[in-house]
């Protein structure tokens, strides 16, 4: 929600908003995944949880918030180090499960 600015006397009165590492961390779960790719060759994923299946041709990653599929050719896990996944192959489609 947003607050109006009381004036006086020409001057702002500022509300400073602090917020808790608790709600930063409850803000990044509410967030999603971050996703990046280059081109069709390469897919870069922030926030998975887990490889649910996978083979050369079809993965299927577990989010914050449902899945993501990745189908192509020569799919290959390259990088998977902590919540971050890079999948190079060529990829010919991406769809969300939610």
């Amino acid at each position: 929600m947003s607050q109006k600015l009381n004036y006086e006397k020409g001057e702002k009165k500022k509300k400073r908003w602090n917020l808790n590492t608790a709600a930063v961390e409850n803000a990044e779960k509410m967030l999603g995944s971050r996703i990046e790719m280059l081109s069709n060759r390469e897919i870069s994923v922030e926030g998975c949880q887990g490889v649910l299946e996978y083979n050369d041709c079809y993965l299927k990653l577990n989010l914050n918030k449902g899945a993501l599929i990745i189908l192509g050719t020569n799919l290959d896990i390259t990088v998977f180090e902590g919540k971050t996944i890079t999948v190079c192959g060529k990829i010919s489609s991406i769809e969300f499960c939610v």
